[in-house]
């Protein structure tokens, strides 16, 4: 009998301070035996990397150097994460920094952005930080209260419920009329699913459960 194989995780961990790598690298390695896992301490190593390998999770602190001769500065690794949110490839972001208010500045882009994306601060436990990991991985979008306002329902996720229960488009077709990824849809059907506080339930359809709250909050007809 065939069985099915997974693609190992690629992730990349970019960190100036040695202590913050040998914290985080062995407990991700540990929660994801099969991963790959490179390390930067600079935005241009890291660049580099990402355009190498195409890691499908990157793990950043905001304050980073932009070279390994340079300083270690906050406006170089929100520039380097703007770099990521804007880019065509946008890998799950996961970001650990000891101040994560700066994140304010790229909150409306990280909201429609086609990747997963967590961030908390590095005072955190390796379990909540875990958690975290697995919430970018599978294209949710966390922000700390200190980053996030009042939740609102994004405007994209709308145009795809309408899309879906109003003219009976399927993901593909929703990708194709807003001119996003197929990967992009599944992350917004992710979000809406978080922001509806649906749970995953053997004998229900979570799409139809999507669709029914949203028509409760009178978001689709």
């Amino acid at each position: 009998m065939k069985t099915e194989t997974q693609t190992p995780h690629q992730f990349l961990v970019v960190d100036d301070h040695e202590v913050i790598l040998q914290g985080t690298v062995p407990a991700l390695q540990e929660k994801y035996p099969d991963a790959q896992i490179k390390t930067a301490k600079d935005r241009q190593t890291a660049l580099a990397i990402i355009e190498l390998y195409g890691p499908d999770l990157v793990l950043l602190d905001l304050s980073i150097p932009p070279d390994a001769t340079s300083p270690a500065r906050p406006e170089v690794g929100l520039a380097f994460l703007e770099t990521l949110i804007q880019g065509r490839a946008a890998p799950n972001v996961m970001v650990l920094s000891t101040d994560v208010k700066p994140l304010v500045r790229l909150k409306s882009e990280i909201n429609t952005y086609g990747g997963g994306f967590a961030a908390i601060d590095k005072s955190v436990s390796i379990d909540e930080m875990l958690r975290m990991v697995e919430l970018a991985l599978r294209g949710s979008i966390h922000l700390p209260p200190q980053v996030r306002s009042r939740s609102e329902f994004d405007s994209a996720w709308l145009q795809v419920l309408t899309l879906r229960f109003e003219e009976g488009l399927t993901d593909k077709a929703i990708a194709k009329r807003l001119e996003v990824s197929d990967r992009t849809i599944r992350n917004y059907w992710t979000r809406m699913q978080d922001f509806l506080c649906i749970g995953e339930e053997p004998d229900k359809d979570v799409r139809i459960q999507i669709a029914i709250e949203a028509r409760k909050m009178g978001l689709i007809s």
